[in-house]
């Protein structure tokens, strides 16, 4: 198994050393390093990664700011020359905690850890994924069965989920959104709009009707969408 990895450290030469680990290791796809956190955000927010290697303490954003700012959260291996952070590291399940100077004996069996939990979590189909999805907001997991989420949409950097109950606001990208959503029901139509097919009213030549909201289907997406409804 391949975890596919970016390492996010201010310090440069850190970053260098942690990139040069990784980079040799069999079962790591390094996507990207970065050594500003807020570009290692926006790549979190466009890309599924598996494993966040991650600097605590930076100036620009902390490491435990920025997991707050993700919806979904991969396996992450924090990296400090600090021990009091120990606290946060049980707080976010983290699953190790290298100090600084990392010793690459220490590095390999970080990684052998997250493979082990990475393994234990692609065995594991439960009931939960298959029927419903938690979203991180306010500092809470808000449950959403399947059943009543009607669409995503892309809004800026954000994407509004549009439920039966009521809507909410997450932060990340839809492409995130559409690869971690486990169901067959949901489906992507348009670069802003994934839809859950059970809620669709009608479909005319380009666009889709869910409740009273119109919802564009691109030409890319419509041979897709049309091959997942039974026509007569």
């Amino acid at each position: 198994m391949s975890l596919k990895t970016i390492i996010i450290e201010d310090e440069l030469m850190a970053l260098k050393f942690l990139t040069k680990l990784a980079e040799k290791h069999k079962d790591i796809e390094l996507l990207a390093s970065f050594s500003k956190p807020s570009e290692g955000l926006d790549f979190l927010k466009k890309n599924d990664v598996d494993l966040i290697l991650l600097d605590i303490e930076m100036p620009e954003l902390t490491g435990l700011e920025l997991l707050e700012k993700l919806t979904i959260l991969p396996q992450v291996i924090f990296t400090t020359g600090n021990k009091q952070y120990a606290y946060e590291a049980y707080e976010y399940d983290v699953t190790d905690f290298l100090k600084k100077p990392i010793v690459p004996q220490r590095f390999e069996t970080a990684v052998e850890k997250a493979i082990e939990r990475q393994e234990r979590l692609a065995s594991t189909a439960t009931y939960s994924a298959k029927q419903e999805l938690y979203l991180r907001t306010d500092g809470r997991l808000i449950r959403l069965p399947y059943e009543d989420i009607l669409y995503f949409e892309n809004v800026g950097d954000y994407v509004k989920v549009i439920t039966l109950r009521g809507n909410h606001v997450i932060y990340g990208a839809l492409k995130a959104i559409d690869e971690k959503l486990s169901h067959p029901c949901f489906l992507k139509v348009h670069r802003s709009f994934i839809v859950n097919l059970n809620k669709i009213k009608d479909i005319e030549e380009n666009t889709i009707v869910i409740e009273s909201k119109v919802i564009p289907i691109s030409r890319a997406h419509k041979p897709i969408l049309m091959k997942s409804i039974n026509i007569l």
